[in-house]
């Protein structure tokens, strides 16, 4: 009888470490000694040590066992380290025979574990950023900063860069806004109301990330004036006054890429003086705008949303479509760029759509129990096997692989 049991076993300090946070190790490690060159044995035994540090402060092992009359098969083991060792000392060195030995000490920054107690998965989930329009567009008249509309959302993939569990696809020229003062809710040509995205698909992207500036205005307008030197000398010197006050309102909706289906929206506001003389053309992300009070605080507000993007997608399991079946085989499109590599192993989900009493759509991921073993991964797609037919599983086109 064959019964498949699965377990993830949670090592050290994984579920209270917080965010680059840093915990100072001891590690030894080694190596051996070959030709006589001591200095590459002990550049190996360093590397032996920092591995050695980065399991020690926080790891996790994953494996898939099958039992099969009594007997247990490991059918994948997998061990990660979470860590990134930083500042390491050699604290020791010493040869035993043809071995070299290293005790070395080191800083490991750990990730933060997911409120599941599990650990942030390797896979990269895709996120596509797009657009921001501006609910008022003359309000960004003043310093000429109306390319904040797509560079905005530029900067934010670009602080997101370094994000090891996102794929960013930088869209910031396609607007998925039709009324930015009614978004995210918007009318369907039926006249039901949603705030679904109708046109996810076409994005190709687990996740979407659109938006609206709701507000980029001064604290005290003032219309329009024949230049004065005068009165703009006057203004900078003043610089801290209450009315050269500016603000900038961001709403984000974050999307579901596979159904539409709004995940998540949340508004970030920021304000700063803005003394730059009223009839100069600035510049959004230009060095004058970055100089200002206005522009240092809109780098915060770009930290804030990358922080809460971070967070909120760490964690969420990686999931692809399905492009193509054909008999045992099926085709994905995801492949090496997000992490896939032959032999990874997902779980396969099928895409149901219903419809509620208003006829709006929703989509459900039922689980079929199919696994797919990849056996050919490219930079953007990938390929595996399952163990029986798609088609009598009733597997197709556009239903979900999901990492288990």
């Amino acid at each position: 009888m064959l019964s498949t049991l699965r377990h993830l076993i949670i090592v050290a300090l994984i579920c209270t470490a917080l965010p680059a946070h840093a915990l100072q190790v001891e590690a030894e490690g080694s190596a051996a000694i070959v030709n006589g060159d001591i200095e590459q044995a002990r550049r190996s035994a360093i590397a032996d040590a920092r591995q050695a540090a980065a399991l020690q402060s926080a790891a996790y092992i994953s494996a898939t066992q099958a039992i099969t009359n009594g007997v247990l098969d490991v059918d994948t083991l997998e061990l990660r380290a979470l860590g990134e060792v930083k500042n390491v000392k050699t604290l020791d060195e010493w040869i035993q025979g043809s071995i070299l030995f290293v005790r070395i000490q080191a800083e490991v920054y750990v990730e933060q574990g997911c409120e599941s107690g599990l650990a942030p998965l390797g896979y990269r989930k895709s996120l596509a950023l797009t657009l921001f329009p501006l609910q008022s567009p003359a309000q960004a008249s003043s310093g000429d900063l109306g390319t904040i509309q797509s560079a905005l959302p530029g900067l934010i993939a670009d602080a997101l860069a370094d994000e090891k569990a996102l794929d960013l696809l930088k869209l910031t020229h396609v607007n998925l806004v039709t009324d930015p003062a009614s978004a995210p809710t918007l009318q369907l040509p039926e006249g039901r109301i949603s705030n679904a995205l109708q046109s996810s698909e076409s994005m190709r992207s687990q996740f979407i990330l659109s938006g609206v500036i709701r507000d980029m205005s001064m604290r005290t307008p003032v219309g329009p004036r024949e230049p004065n030197i005068l009165v703009d000398l006057y203004n900078q010197a003043d610089y801290a006054s209450q009315r050269h006050l500016r603000n900038l309102s961001l709403e984000l909706f974050l999307y579901d890429g596979f159904s539409g289906e709004l995940i998540e929206q949340k508004s970030f506001n920021t304000q700063g003086r803005w003394t730059r003389p009223r009839e100069e053309r600035t510049g959004f992300a230009t060095a004058p705008f970055w100089q200002q009070d206005y522009g240092q605080n809109t780098r915060k507000l770009i930290t804030e949303v990358r922080d809460w993007l971070s967070s909120r997608l760490r964690c969420e399991p990686f999931a692809a479509r399905i492009t193509r079946t054909e008999g045992d085989r099926i085709w994905i499109d995801a492949g090496s760029r997000q992490g896939l590599k032959k032999g990874d192993k997902l779980s396969i989900y099928r895409r149901m759509t219903h419809y509620d009493d208003q006829m709006r759509s929703y989509s459900e991921l039922s689980d079929t129990h199919e696994t797919l073993t990849l056996d050919l991964v490219q930079p953007g797609l990938a390929r595996g096997r399952i163990p029986g037919d798609s088609l009598s599983q009733n597997i197709q086109r556009d239903d979900i692989v999901m990492s288990r």
